[in-house]
């Protein structure tokens, strides 16, 4: 899909999937189930994650309790090293 087509239709589909897909929010829900496993399977080690935005999104709502609607809006910044700490 086309960068101007996914930013018009960005705050749409939080709830509405994407044609053939998922929404926002369902992508944040299944990548927040792989979180809930991390403590059991790497308890107090370092992981990284690659992922996309619904990736950093699910970390942003999961770690620091932020609305998904306020994910969607938010400008995009780039950090160097983007840490997050659980439990």
């Amino acid at each position: 899909m086309p960068r101007a087509r996914l930013d018009a239709e960005r705050a749409r589909r939080i709830d509405e999937p994407f044609p053939g897909g998922e929404s926002w929010r369902q992508a944040v829900e299944r990548v927040a189930g792989f979180f809930d496993e991390l403590p059991y399977a790497y308890d107090g080690r370092r992981v990284l994650i690659i992922g996309h935005v619904a990736t950093r999104w699910a970390l942003d709502h999961v770690v620091h309790g932020k609305a998904l609607e306020e994910l969607v809006d938010a400008p995009f910044e780039w950090r160097e090293g983007w840490e997050y700490e659980c439990g």
